[in-house]
């Protein structure tokens, strides 16, 4: 499975999931919310389905279609519906992360669900908190908790993938990258997804520090940067994966 693809779908995963786990714990947000996020994340997950291997491609296009019924029941208000239907595509996307992971090395290999599934939760968490973070200019009064809850599990997502990274750097920082105007070595590569990862945590303290202070719209434009480089980060890794 190519790098960009699955980066892409590690992204969204990630993003549904949190987003399906915010209307579980955090009731006080409007469902105008989980309508929105949905409405880009479900067309975005069938268009994506055509670049996954031929193996994969239905149960894309099957995530998809639970996103789109997860829509349906956040409009009809019936939260039974919405949970199961939540819970299913948030399980569903699991899943394809974790078998995009395995096919995105030669021949499949266990690594790459490891990496897989510590960048959708990384990935994950910062989309999350950014798309929460926009959420306060429409719901006067939205109370605190749930941004900061937002961060919580990015800083968490963080900590994943810094662990994984370094755990699997044996294998990460072997051989040779080829590409661009000069090959380069895997281990040069592994430094630079270590100094992303590492901006985007001192980027996620930074965001912690403006949700105690209230200061949403200044954590949500400190998310705009950390989502790029953590988007770099994870694209780096996933491409090491594949070396």
């Amino acid at each position: 499975m190519s790098a960009l693809a699955l980066v892409s779908l590690e992204l969204i995963a990630g993003s549904f999931a949190l987003m399906w786990l915010t209307m579980l714990v955090w009731r006080v947000v409007d469902r105008g919310y989980y309508r929105s996020t949905t409405w880009v994340l479900f067309p975005i997950t069938l268009a994506l389905a055509f670049t996954f291997p031929s193996q994969l491609r239905p149960l894309g296009w099957a995530f998809g279609a639970l996103q789109a019924a997860y829509l349906a029941a956040v409009y009809s208000q019936r939260p039974l519906l919405e949970w199961v239907a939540g819970a299913a595509a948030t399980v569903l996307g699991a899943w394809l992360v974790f078998a995009g992971g395995r096919l995105s090395c030669p021949g499949g290999c266990a690594e790459g669900a490891v990496q897989a599934l510590a960048g959708a939760l990384f990935l994950g968490g910062v989309t999350n908190g950014m798309v929460l973070g926009h959420w306060y200019l429409n719901q006067a009064r939205l109370p605190i908790e749930p941004l900061r809850g937002a961060t919580r599990i990015m800083l968490a997502g963080i900590a994943v993938s810094l662990v994984a990274g370094f755990a699997g750097r044996g294998t990460l920082a072997r051989g040779v990258v080829p590409g661009g105007f000069v090959a380069m070595s895997a281990a040069s590569y592994w430094w630079a997804w270590l100094a992303l990862t590492v901006g985007t945590a001192v980027l996620g303290f930074a965001v912690r520090e403006t949700v105690r202070s209230r200061s949403t719209q200044s954590a949500t434009g400190l998310l705009y940067i950390a989502m790029l480089t953590a988007m770099v980060g994870q694209f780096i890794v996933t491409r090491l994966v594949a070396t």
